[in-house]
């Protein structure tokens, strides 16, 4: 009876041991994949991050237009983020504050995006290349707001400069913005490397450097 007895003990200690690693195997999973899901988050938020530095004057145009994309990157941290939450910590207090603050911040983020497609713009753009060479275009961006803070029309006045990913994209003024504020009658080339910016308030004349295609206003 007692061989029995222990022949039976080893029999079901035995027989618990393939719960046992199949309950290792996916915990090993789980962390693994909430480590894919941070880091993901993370990449996200750091190309955007790089695509918001481009934006400034004198950034890589492509990386900006490519990267400066709050929704999908931003948007897409914020999921990975969640759902590593979720599938994170199982202590109950961390997870229970880990997944309040991801939500909330998630909830937030789509509160803010509603907030901005409610205020549309009517947009127009006109290229005109140089005249030293089409490398480098004046560009002029007229937005139209019909309400919002910035109701009435916005004008951008840019140099593009280069081609491919070393392109630059320099910002010469904006103008207007508010029902006061000056409006642009015309920004053409008036040189082989001189843009002229005129407005029913200033006029702005830019010479642009023949190497770098950096535009510096003329004194």
């Amino acid at each position: 009876m007692t061989g029995g007895t222990m022949n039976g003990r080893v029999g079901n200690g035995m027989g618990c041991r393939p719960d046992d690693g199949a309950g290792r195997r996916t915990r090993r999973a789980r962390r693994v994949l909430v480590r894919v899901l941070a880091a993901c988050g993370a990449l996200a938020v750091l190309l955007y991050t790089w695509g918001q530095w481009e934006s400034r004057s004198g950034g890589l145009m492509l990386v900006a237009d490519l990267l400066n994309q709050p929704e999908p990157l931003l948007g897409g941290a914020l999921a990975a983020l969640i759902a590593a939450a979720w599938l994170g910590d199982r202590r109950t207090a961390v997870r229970t504050a880990t997944r309040t603050v991801t939500v909330t911040a998630g909830v937030v983020f789509v509160l803010g995006a509603l907030a901005v497609h409610k205020v549309s713009a009517a947009e127009t753009r006109s290229r005109e290349a140089a005249p030293a060479g089409a490398e480098r275009v004046l560009v002029v961006v007229h937005r139209s707001y019909g309400s919002g803070p910035e109701a009435g029309d916005h004008w951008q006045v840019l140099l593009e400069c280069g081609e491919g990913w070393s392109a630059r994209r320099w910002l010469l003024t904006d103008v207007g913005g508010g029902p006061d504020d000056a409006r642009l009658v015309e920004a053409s080339w008036t040189g082989r490397s001189q843009v002229t910016v005129v407005t029913d308030s200033y006029r702005r004349v830019f010479n642009v450097d023949q190497d770098s295609g950096e535009p510096v206003e003329a004194r």
